[in-house]
């Protein structure tokens, strides 16, 4: 080998080093960034003894992919718990002990108190409060259920703009990363840009996606609609102002495609957007069906009808009313909205001038309903025929789902019961859903992610490298001036 020769190779390798050593103190930079990926530098061999770095990313599409699935899952399954723990906290999730069932039981406990004592005012007093109680606990229930639906198409509306606000960030580096290979530049910080992108999109709504030549993606929506192919496609939606039982939440459409909670693959769907979608159109929905029956229930229950032989006046609601009232709500079927109007009647209420008397003796609607017209304060028929209904099987809807032919007490027992027994199913499936996407982050930051032991090693071998490369030079350029004073 000339000198020359010499010289040239250690001056492409001393170059090819410092290449190294840049893309080393850029893997550290990155370290912290959960998006970037690791660059590989590889040193390729050129014409007389030059060396070449090549650069690529460690980027594995598989992990990438699996973890956008197990993202998407996590957050639809994590939204969806947060829900149904909101719905549980609404009476007590520890103990219940302000749900409708439990209040129920009281009421059932103070009649049969006042059955025993009918001439006691004061229990029948006591009576009329618990029974006050327990219209305020399906208020309370249907108030908090519906501002759970307005809080999820709020967080809907959200969802929908920050989706938006992706595609739009996702276009403007997909143009980048298509016009530099076509160019040939680096595009790996635009890769790794878009990398991260698809993650967050991943959070909001289930994706697949189809890469194409010059690095173009293409991203679909889990249901198969087209998110982004080219330009990103319109996300629309339209958030509903106020919302009451029965009330239906307005669709979100991609491309002019509605979704909907069915159109997702997965049992709790895929993205926040899903478990959004199904907590304001199912989840809540059907726990309010439920309160409306139990209200329904009661108000047919304890309803007061004509006591003249042949009746003659309508059956109307007695101790428990409700907004249409005088009109009774049909058998076995849900009323919407019924739980949040449902109230004790003013006539049994002492503070508000009537008498609890009446809960005994009936007559709140007139003369013709009443049961003891002599005023008998030993008299309790009514009160045990009252006591009798609370246990006896009744007749539900079946949208309310919570079982027929089943006492009032059991029945709003069932609704607890469901309640709690799909909260803990979604919570197990969130905690394995935890899991699942924390070891595909795991396994995305072991192949891809940057390793500083690792790292500061290879920069301690550059600095050999360089050292080698260096003294090559100093000897050539020590051998050159020995020759050139022998020439002198």
């Amino acid at each position: 080998m000339s000198l020359t020769s010499a010289l040239l190779t250690a001056q492409s390798a001393l170059n090819t080093v410092s290449k190294q050593t840049a893309l080393v103190s850029r893997n550290i930079a990155g370290a912290n960034d959960p998006d970037f990926t690791r660059r590989i530098g590889t040193v390729v061999s050129g014409a007389n003894g030059s060396t070449y770095l090549s650069m690529t990313r460690s980027a594995d599409s598989a992990l990438l992919s699996k973890f956008i699935e197990s993202n998407s899952q996590y957050s639809a399954s994590n939204t969806l718990q947060a829900g149904l723990d909101r719905l549980s906290g609404i009476y007590s999730a520890d103990d219940a002990s302000g749900s409708p069932s439990s209040l129920l039981g009281d009421l059932r406990d103070s009649l049969q108190l006042y059955a025993s004592q009918p001439g006691n005012t004061s229990v029948g007093e006591s009576t009329v409060t618990k029974a006050t109680e327990l219209a305020n606990a399906l208020n309370q229930g249907t108030e908090e259920t519906q501002k759970l639906r307005q809080d999820a198409d709020n967080d809907i509306g959200d969802s929908v703009k920050n989706l938006n606000a992706l595609l739009s960030q996702f276009e403007t580096v997909n143009d980048r990363i298509i016009n530099g290979t076509r160019s040939g530049t680096d595009v790996s910080d635009y890769l790794d840009q878009r990398d991260g992108l698809l993650k967050q999109i991943s959070g909001e709504i289930g994706i697949t996606t189809l890469v194409r030549g010059d690095n173009d993606m293409v991203v679909f929506a889990e249901s198969g609609v087209t998110l982004f192919e080219g330009s990103p496609r319109t996300v629309s939606f339209t958030p509903t102002s106020a919302f009451s039982a029965g009330t239906g939440g307005n669709d979100v459409y991609v491309d002019g495609v509605p979704l909907s909670h069915g159109t997702f693959q997965q049992p709790y769907g895929t993205g926040r957007l899903s478990g959004l979608l199904q907590l304001r159109d199912d989840t809540a929905p059907a726990y309010q069906n439920q309160l409306d029956e139990i209200a329904r229930s009661l108000v047919s229950m304890f309803a007061e009808k004509d006591q003249k032989t042949p009746a003659t006046l309508p059956t109307v609601p007695g101790l428990f009313t409700y907004s249409d009232a005088p009109t009774m709500p049909a058998d076995a079927a849900i009323l919407p909205g019924i739980a949040g109007t449902i109230k004790v009647h003013a006539a049994f209420i002492l503070t508000e001038g009537g008498n609890p008397a009446l809960l005994r003796d009936g007559g709140a609607a007139g003369a013709d309903y009443v049961h003891n017209p002599d005023g008998s304060s030993g008299f309790s028929a009514r009160l045990q025929g009252l006591i009798g209904a609370i246990s006896a099987p009744r007749t539900y809807d079946p949208d309310a789902a919570a079982g027929d032919g089943k006492s009032l007490l059991d029945f709003s027992a069932a609704t607890i019961s469901s309640l709690e027994t799909k909260r803990k199913s979604v919570t197990q499936t969130n905690e394995y859903n935890t899991v699942l996407a924390s070891r595909a982050e795991d396994a995305i930051s072991n192949s891809s992610g940057v390793n500083i032991d690792t790292e500061m090693a290879s920069m301690l071998d550059l600095e050999h490298s360089y050292k080698a490369s260096a003294q090559i030079i100093s000897a050539v350029d020590a051998m050159l001036n020995e020759l050139f004073q022998a020439v002198r």
